[in-house]
């Protein structure tokens, strides 16, 4: 019986471990703790998965991360949503030296695209946008089975396209960002712009949109807002990728209502006709989309151990 392959996704707070036997849908053994922000990084990690595995070896292992990061060769670059401790590891190297398994690392967003591909709503699609609205925004895409990086890995930054000259800075430096536009963070500030007083400490997007949901006028502009500006964005990748189907994700796209307002934004814009029909779905796998295209990247690095560490392509 072949060994486990392990699938990890490392957040901004927590880390998600799971071990996946041969052929099996349902994890044998999972595990979320805290992301910590210093001490023996790899060592760690790789300890993590040696005892969710029950002291098995495991035959690969795949991570998703935020990026940005260098997928080709295996580095976490310098995501903002991760300690700087972690800035510059070669983490696929070390993970595959403690382990002694072939390891490959792939932006997270890209990881969501390929887990609802291979086992949510973009299952059947040929090709899967799959746009993240959390407190950032990010993308992937998969087309053909395969993800698509670009020349070095870091396509599909399309949270940092801009929709609006002048608008708010985002943290990548430009103005008018989809991100300073649309996530959860550019919701509530929004809202409370627009006069929204929040009960005390409930100030997130989260708050933003129970107070809309129940009929809060302000909450619900800033809400509508938001979500008119991701239809514009969702039909600009549209016209960009040709994707059989969007895929959101996020924290943000758990909101009912911010859902059924963007695909109405969506429905509002004019659409040259061959672009018309692209369904927007929600993803099938809500939390778990980046952790699944993780055991998929693990199942196929495995079967292809011949490449080089590193290179989750």
């Amino acid at each position: 019986m072949a060994s486990p392959v392990a699938a990890i996704d490392i957040g901004g707070t927590k880390t998600l471990i799971e071990v996946y036997e041969s052929g099996q849908r349902e994890p044998a053994g999972s595990e979320e703790s805290p992301t910590p922000g210093s001490g023996e990084l790899v060592r760690d990690l790789a300890e993590s998965v040696r005892r969710v595995a029950g002291g098995q070896d495991v035959e690969a292992v795949a991570v998703g991360c935020p990026g940005p990061l260098d997928p080709l060769g295996g580095v976490i670059l310098n995501p903002p949503n991760l300690s700087r401790e972690w800035w510059g590891l070669r983490l696929a190297d070390g993970l595959a030296g403690e382990l002694g398994a072939p390891a490959a690392l792939e932006n997270d967003c890209n990881l969501g695209a390929l887990g609802e591909w291979d086992h949510g709503s973009g299952k059947g699609y040929d090709s899967v946008l799959y746009v993240t609205v959390s407190t950032g925004v990010g993308a992937g895409l998969v087309s053909g089975g395969e993800i698509f990086g670009g020349n070095r890995g870091f396509a599909l930054e399309l949270g940092h396209t801009v929709l609006e000259t002048g608008g708010p800075v985002c943290g990548c430096g430009r103005a008018g960002c989809v991100e300073a536009l649309t996530s959860g963070p550019a919701i509530a500030r929004r809202a409370l712009e627009l006069g929204w007083t929040p009960d005390p400490g409930e100030t997130d997007s989260r708050a933003v949109a129970y107070a809309a949901e129940r009929g809060h006028p302000v909450a619900h502009r800033a809400l509508e807002e938001a979500a008119s500006y991701l239809g514009k964005a969702l039909v600009n990748f549209i016209y960009s990728f040709d994707p059989g189907v969007v895929v959101l994700g996020g924290g943000v796209t758990r909101s009912d209502l911010f859902v059924s307002l963007a695909r109405d934004a969506v429905g509002r814009e004019p659409v040259m006709e061959a672009f018309l029909g692209v369904p927007v779905v929600r993803a099938g796998q809500p939390g778990r989309s980046v952790i699944h295209g993780a055991r998929t990247l693990a199942e196929r690095t495995s079967r292809n151990s011949s490449r080089p560490t590193g290179t989750g392509r």
